[in-house]
Protein backbone atom coordinates (compact mmCIF):
# COMPACT_ATOMS: atom_id res chain seq x y z
CA UNK A 1 0.00 0.00 0.00
CA UNK A 2 1.24 3.60 -0.72
CA UNK A 3 1.91 6.04 2.00
CA UNK A 4 -0.59 8.99 1.40
CA UNK A 5 0.69 12.43 1.60
CA UNK A 6 -0.25 15.87 0.69
CA UNK A 7 1.75 19.06 0.17
CA UNK A 8 -0.80 20.84 1.35
CA UNK A 9 0.97 23.41 4.04
CA UNK A 10 -2.16 25.93 4.92
CA UNK A 11 -4.78 26.27 7.43
CA UNK A 12 -8.39 25.47 5.81
CA UNK A 13 -9.33 29.17 6.53
CA UNK A 14 -6.09 30.57 4.76
CA UNK A 15 -6.68 27.33 1.80
CA UNK A 16 -10.75 29.01 1.52
CA UNK A 17 -9.24 32.27 1.23
CA UNK A 18 -6.91 31.31 -1.54
CA UNK A 19 -9.64 29.61 -3.63
CA UNK A 20 -12.03 32.64 -3.02
CA UNK A 21 -9.42 34.77 -4.42
CA UNK A 22 -8.37 32.35 -7.01
CA UNK A 23 -12.43 32.59 -8.24
CA UNK A 24 -12.23 36.49 -8.61
CA UNK A 25 -9.92 35.48 -11.93
CA UNK A 26 -6.59 36.39 -9.69
CA UNK A 27 -3.93 35.15 -11.79
CA UNK A 28 -1.33 34.41 -8.69
CA UNK A 29 -4.17 32.71 -6.38
CA UNK A 30 -5.23 30.90 -9.32
CA UNK A 31 -1.36 29.62 -9.62
CA UNK A 32 -0.94 28.54 -6.22
CA UNK A 33 -3.91 26.53 -5.67
CA UNK A 34 -2.51 24.85 -8.62
CA UNK A 35 1.11 24.29 -7.19
CA UNK A 36 -0.97 23.39 -3.70
CA UNK A 37 -2.53 19.81 -5.68
CA UNK A 38 0.23 19.62 -8.17
CA UNK A 39 1.63 16.42 -6.51
CA UNK A 40 -1.75 14.67 -5.80
CA UNK A 41 -3.06 15.67 -9.15
CA UNK A 42 0.06 13.98 -10.20
CA UNK A 43 -0.02 10.60 -8.48
CA UNK A 44 -3.41 10.74 -9.67
CA UNK A 45 -2.40 11.07 -13.31
CA UNK A 46 -1.02 7.91 -12.98
CA UNK A 47 -4.60 6.10 -13.35
CA UNK A 48 -5.75 8.00 -16.14
CA UNK A 49 -5.46 5.87 -19.48
CA UNK A 50 -3.55 8.64 -21.76
CA UNK A 51 -0.19 9.66 -21.40
CA UNK A 52 0.38 11.22 -17.96
CA UNK A 53 1.44 14.39 -19.17
CA UNK A 54 -1.98 14.79 -20.92
CA UNK A 55 -3.91 13.56 -17.79
CA UNK A 56 -2.15 16.54 -15.80
CA UNK A 57 -3.45 18.82 -17.99
CA UNK A 58 -6.79 17.77 -17.93
CA UNK A 59 -7.29 17.35 -13.78
CA UNK A 60 -5.44 20.88 -14.05
CA UNK A 61 -7.71 22.47 -16.32
CA UNK A 62 -10.77 20.57 -14.46
CA UNK A 63 -9.43 22.17 -11.11
CA UNK A 64 -9.42 25.81 -12.95
CA UNK A 65 -12.77 24.96 -14.13
CA UNK A 66 -14.49 23.87 -10.70
CA UNK A 67 -12.63 26.93 -9.36
CA UNK A 68 -13.95 29.52 -11.59
CA UNK A 69 -17.73 28.10 -11.65
CA UNK A 70 -17.70 29.12 -8.04
CA UNK A 71 -18.38 25.22 -7.12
Amino acid sequence: MEKESTSIHLSEDELCQLIRQAATSDKNALQKVIDLFEQEMIALSRFIKMPQEDALQTLKLALIELILSGF
